[in-house]
């Protein structure tokens, strides 16, 4: 018993001389790469050694900071198995980029402790918005052939027999199959039936969605600057070139959560009434969704009627 009451002791004396464990400031930290894009920033905290001068402690605090900074942002995936990492060892430009943008990090507090002599400081560097991630880096990366291989978009050749998994089209719109008649009539040749027009009139749906929830929860799937969706034939789908540019500053590709009522309140706090929810076939490289078939033409067919993929009213349901 007298073992076990020193060994906690010794412990409790060693937490006590580490104040960097935990943040006494309460700030918390955000560095994993779903939680990242999920919050849309990245926050860490910095903590000084003890026995310094306020000035000196929170300026030792804040260079600790912006080395975490660095260490996290490095790590985010531009696209496939790509990071920011490897786009500064590829250009000078970007690797001056990076460096601008991580001088632009938010202190998001700072606390001085004078008993001890060492500080807390939290630094933010925001991924949305004016002068955020996807406004710094997506531009740079397309101007030094940062971007993923370019592929043909997706245009659907025939009407899918399902455009909605969960609000089918109407019975009448479908093309009658037409049986040969018995007796001679059969022996007389029929004309070929007319071609399906090559996608279906948006006019026809019986409800229109105008928002996505991609399932991709029984895949290894990283959210990136750069998600795409594509088919099985690797046909773009969805990329950020269908994102209109101020839209695409503030959203990226679209949101990524873990939890499905999150999905559905975040395109709602986008105006979405009617989301659509589908579940991929794979994903490519960690950051392609690859959709079937059918499920890219529902895609493109509700998207003609409610231009969802240009606001980016796309939201990626991660596990």
């Amino acid at each position: 018993m007298k073992k076990i009451v020193g060994a906690i002791a010794i412990i409790s004396m060693i937490l006590a001389m580490v104040p960097l464990a935990i943040s006494q400031g309460g700030w918390e930290t955000v560095k994993d790469p779903v939680k990242v894009f999920e919050e849309g920033y990245i926050q860490v905290v910095g903590a000084s050694e003890e026995g310094q001068s306020r000035y000196r402690a929170v300026r030792a605090a804040e260079v600790l900071a912006q080395r975490k900074l660095l260490e996290i942002l490095q790590g985010i995936n531009l696209y496939g198995v790509t990071t920011i990492k490897d786009g500064m060892l590829h250009s000078d430009a970007v690797a001056t980029t990076v460096e601008g943008f991580l001088r632009g990090a938010v202190q998001c507090g700072d606390t001085y402790y004078p008993d001890k002599g060492y500080a807390e400081v939290c630094m933010r560097l925001n991924i949305r918005g004016k002068g955020g991630l996807y406004d710094v880096i997506l531009p740079i990366m397309k101007d030094k052939q940062l971007w993923p291989e370019q592929k043909p978009a997706y245009q659907p050749a025939l009407i899918p027999k399902v455009i909605d998994t969960k609000t089918p089209v109407e019975e009448k719109s479908a093309t009658p199959i037409t049986l040969p008649k018995a007796g001679a009539e059969a022996e007389k040749k029929t004309e070929a039936p007319a071609p399906p027009p090559e996608v279906a009139k948006p006019s026809e749906l019986v409800k229109v969605h105008d928002g996505l929830i991609l399932d991709v929860r029984d895949f290894q799937f990283r959210p990136a600057l750069v998600n795409r969706i594509i088919t099985d034939k690797e046909e773009i789908v969805f990329d950020p070139s269908k994102v209109v540019s101020n839209i695409l500053v503030e959203r990226g590709c679209g949101g990524f959560t873990t939890d499905i009522g999150k999905a559905k309140a975040l395109l709602q706090s986008w105006g979405c009434q009617s989301p659509m929810e589908l579940k991929v076939k794979s994903v490519v490289k960690l950051t392609d969704a690859q959709v079937g078939v059918d499920d890219a033409a529902a895609i493109y067919v509700h998207d003609q009627k409610s231009n969802m993929l240009a606001q980016a009213k796309v939201v990626f349901l991660l596990k």
